[in-house]
This record gives structure tokens, C-alpha cells and sequence, in this order.
């Protein structure tokens, strides 16, 4: 029995894919030999910044849009950034009309605007690259389907603590970090756009109004970074993450069978099969991205290993110590690329009772049954907190501890040192990240085992400082700046000149015969 919230989400899907209809001409049209050339700069860019997946699209955007609007000054920045998707393979060739360039305009122009008044060029960028994606790919089931999970967390979640924060933007924030992964900017615009939704019109709008719309933006992203950064978004979407996936699944569905899903979700036996069909090809498709990511991310890291000793570490042991410890270059070299392999290979194979949890969450949603109650315990005590903190330092001096006795042991240097536990952390916590990613599709169990909890306490201090070092130097990447500043510029350049020329040599052909 399909439950009056599933039917009205397929009668809003069904009327929005009647209402489509075929734009009008003319479209943007590059050359088959560009398409290549730039579908394979994309995809050589998207190897060396490593991204995770779902965020790679509105990456190349930013990406693009950064270098058009700050590097080559580009005036007409919408037309020209709708002409470098489709020629980067984002878009299909020959499909997209031009006018849509100046709806992006619009986009830019608004968010150039925002940082004129006060928004830091970074968020301007960020926003302006989300809301152009969005755009340009709209994901109607998604919008449905995030808004009845926040509508049914909304109603199972307690909060019992008093804090001033708003809990329903907390909970806002949660099922969307649960369910898209989403990270900080989109979380920001998210919330931004929920209290200004005039923001979202791609109309265009007057500069009069736009200075009228500043003040409330900044104002409204101040109560938004404190909902975004709040420990209470973390909490909560952690919580969610099995309900989240069965949301998921729910879409997937959605974007596979369109109009005809609520034939589906009507007969048990086909909601069954459906669900364990999409179940299983995702959590294949994701352990096959696993397999991707970890060759990828290995690579990286080894490449970065080896500048970094021969730049760094090697100098200071013969030109300072006066002698070399090959053994210690060689460790920091190939240890944590080895590590980084083996937590990317070593995953355990989903369990078949997830499976079946899976299929009875998607069916308890499709039937209309009311989500389990979760309570959010208030913070605790300052006496409490002290005793963790007091804790924790103790965790950190003996997981560190263990380690750097083991190091001195081996005669390391402190130039050997910092360096291994740089990237000892980082490499825990990306490692932790890409395995994470991979069990997307697999609901978590309530109670780890008692190994397990005593191997994340010994390595929540490693996971949370390599946290800590990936927040403030995400944006260090040697062979990124390198690409941005010494070789997408004149490629693109170059890109363009070839493209307008194969076309010119097309036009003229006739006349050489």
C-alpha cells in the first residue's frame, strides 16, 4: 500500500516532466576535435584535484569561472563559460542553446555583485558555481525527495537540550549533509537561499534591487555559517544515515523509472526486486569507484612523497646532519602510499542482512510508517567535558607516544618525524573518508564491536589532527597550481583558436573545389 506522501511525490514528478519541452536554437556547437581535447584536459584535471565524485562537476564550474572572471577578464563570462562545458564534455554538443548564456550571466552577475558589498570572493564563487549546476542540471526527484526526509526527520527528531541555535535549520543541515554529502558552501547556500528565495530567480535583476538584497544576504550567511559549523549538524547526520539511505534508494528509483515509479512502489514483490537491484549495483558501482580513487589517491600521495624528500628531507640530512638514513627516506617514501593502498583494498564485502535492512527501511517510507523517534542528548557538563578533554589528551599522548618512541627507535630525525606524522594523519583520515564513500550504500550497524571501538579509540586522535590538517591546507595542491597557472590558460586559448579555426576551414571548403 503506497502511502499518500509517495503518490503526490510521483503526481509532482510526473507534472514537471510533461511541462519539458524542447528549447529553440541557436545551439552551442564546438568542433569533434575539440570536444576531445577538452574532455580529456577535464578528465586529466579532475585525476590531479582530487575531488570526491559528486562534487567534481560544480569543481570544473568554479574552476572555470574563477579563471574567466579573475585571470582573462572575460566580459561576457556566461556565454563563454556555457561554451567551455560543452566543449569539457559537461554538456552535449550541439543541444544547449546559446540563450541559456545569459541566464548564467544573470547568475554571475548577481553573486559579482553580493562581493562587491561584503561577500568574500570564495563564497561568491562557490555560490555562483552551485546555483549555476543547478541550473544547468536539475534534479527534480532529488528536490522532492530531500524535502519529505527533512519533512519526516523534522517530525521523529527530539532535541533535549536549550540551546538558542535553531533546531529545525540544524535538522535542515543534517538531511542534507546525510543525504548529499554536502559540504560547507552548499550547506551555506542551502540555507541562505531557504530565507531569501528570491535569490534563485535567474531573472535579471537591477542593480537597485541587488543593494537592497546585499544587506540581507550577509546577514543571513552570518546565522548560516553558525548553523553550518554547529557540532550538532555532525551529530544529527550521522544519526540519519541509514534513513538517508533509504532515500537514496528511493531516488534512484525515481530517476530510473520516472512518471511510471508509482506503478513500482504499489506491488511489494516489484519494490522488493527494485530496491535489491539498486542496492547492489550501487554498492558495485561504488566499490568499483573505490578501487579508482584509491589507485588515484596512491599515486598522488607517492608523487608528493618523493618532491617533498628530495626537496626537503634529503637537504636537511646531508647538508645539516651531515649523513643520510636511507632507511627513513625510504619509509616516508613508501609507507603511508602502502597504508593508503591497503585501507582502499582491505574493505569487508557488504552483508546480505544489510541487504534485506535496506529493502524493509524503503518499504517502512513507501508504506507511510512514521520514522523512529531519535533523541539528541543536550552537551554536556563542564565537568563532564573536562573529564573527556582530560581523556582525550590522553589518548592523543599514547597513540602519539607509541609512535614516536617507535620512530626514535629507528634513529629517524625530526625533519623524518614531522614529516611521517603529516602524512600519517592526512592518510588516515582521506583513507577513512574514501572507505567511507564506498559504504554509502550499506546501512551502518547500531553497535560496533569491542575491537573495533578499541581500534578507533587508539586512531581517533590520528583521524581527527589529519581532519584538522586537511581543513586548513585543502587548498595546497603543487600539481593543481601548476595546471591553473601555467597550463589551462593558454590550453584553453589554444582550444579556442583551434576550434574557430577547424570551423572557419569547415565553412570554406566549398570554395576550394
Amino acid at each position: 500500500m503506497i502511502s499518500e506522501e509517495l503518490k503526490r511525490l510521483c503526481e509532482g514528478l510526473s507534472s514537471t516532466t510533461d511541462a519539458e519541452k524542447e528549447e529553440q536554437g541557436p545551439y552551442i556547437t564546438v568542433e569533434h576535435l575539440t570536444g576531445k581535447f577538452g574532455a580529456m584536459y577535464e578528465k586529466v584535471r579532475s585525476f590531479v584535484d582530487y575531488k570526491d565524485y559528486h562534487v567534481i562537476r560544480q569543481s570544473a564550474i568554479r574552476r572555470m569561472l574563477k579563471r574567466q572572471l579573475y585571470l582573462e577578464r572575460k566580459p561576457n563570462s556566461g556565454g563563454a563559460l556555457l561554451r567551455e562545458l560543452v566543449s569539457g564534455g559537461y554538456l552535449p554538443n550541439n543541444k544547449i542553446p546559446e540563450a541559456r548564456g545569459i541566464e548564467l550571466q544573470n547568475i554571475i552577475h548577481k553573486w559579482l555583485t553580493f562581493e562587491r558589498e561584503g561577500l568574500a570572493i570564495a563564497l561568491s564563487l562557490d555560490f555562483a558555481s552551485i546555483e549555476i549546476e543547478q541550473f544547468l542540471f536539475p534534479d527534480v526527484a532529488q528536490s522532492l525527495l530531500i524535502n519529505s526526509f527533512f519533512q519526516s526527520t523534522l517530525r521523529a527528531i527530539s532535541y533535549q537540550s536549550k540551546d538558542t541555535i535553531d533546531h529545525t535549520l540544524i535538522t535542515l543541515a543534517a538531511c542534507r549533509r546525510s543525504f548529499f554529502s554536502e559540504d560547507k558552501s552548499r550547506l551555506l547556500h542551502a540555507l541562505i537561499t531557504r530565507e531569501i528565495p528570491e535569490l534563485l530567480s535567474h531573472n535579471s535583476h537591477s542593480d537597485q534591487v541587488l543593494m537592497v538584497l546585499a544587506p540581507r544576504v550577509l546577514n543571513s550567511l552570518r546565522k548560516a555559517e553558525d548553523v553550518a559549523t554547529h557540532p550538532l549538524v555532525w551529530k544529527v547526520s550521522a544519526r540519519l544515515h541509514n534513513h538517508a539511505l533509504y532515500y537514496s534508494v528511493l531516488l534512484e528509483m525515481f530517476r530510473s523509472y520516472g512518471k511510471g515509479s508509482e506503478i513500482v512502489l504499489s506491488e511489494e514483490e516489484k519494490l522488493k526486486e527494485c530496491v535489491e537491484t539498486i542496492a547492489k549495483n550501487k554498492q558495485q558501482q561504488q566499490r568499483k569507484l573505490l578501487r579508482i580513487s584509491g589507485r588515484r589517491a596512491v599515486i598522488y600521495l607517492l608523487l608528493t612523497k618523493i618532491i617533498l624528500g628530495v626537496a626537503f628531507e634529503w637537504p636537511y640530512e646531508h647538508f645539516i646532519l651531515g649523513k643520510e638514513n636511507y632507511f627513513a627516506l625510504g619509509t616516508n617514501a613508501f609507507f603511508h602510499p602502502l597504508l593508503l593502498l591497503s585501507m582502499v583494498t582491505f574493505v569487508a564485502k557488504p552483508r546480505k542482512s544489510g541487504l534485506q535492512r535496506i529493502v524493509d527501511g524503503v518499504s517502512a517510507i513507501v508504506q507511510g510508517k512514521e520514522m523512529k523517534q531519535i533523541f539528541i542528548k543536550p552537551p554536556a557538563s563542564t565537568v563532564t567535558f573536562f573529564f573527556v578533554m582530560c581523556f582525550y589528551v590522553a589518548l592523543f599522548i599514547v597513540s602519539f607516544g607509541i609512535i614516536l618512541a617507535g620512530l626514535i627507535a629507528i634513529d629517524f630525525n625530526i625533519a623524518s618525524i614531522i614529516l611521517f606524522f603529516v602524512f600519517l594523519t592526512l592518510v588516515s583520515y582521506f583513507g577513512l573518508r574514501i572507505r567511507g564513500s564506498a559504504r554509502r550504500w550499506e546501512p551502518v550497524r547500531e553497535k560496533p564491536g569491542t575491537f573495533g571501538m578499541v581500534w578507533n579509540l587508539f586512531t581517533f586522535p590520528i583521524v581527527n589532527t589529519g581532519r584538522w590538517f586537511s581543513v586548513r591546507f585543502s587548498t595546497v595542491n603543487v600539481f593543481v597550481l601548476f595546471l591553473d597557472f601555467l597550463v589551462e590558460v593558454p590550453f584553453k586559448a589554444f582550444l579556442g583558436i583551434f576550434d574557430a579555426s577547424l570551423s572557419f576551414i569547415k565553412e570554406h571548403r566549398v570554395d576550394t573545389y
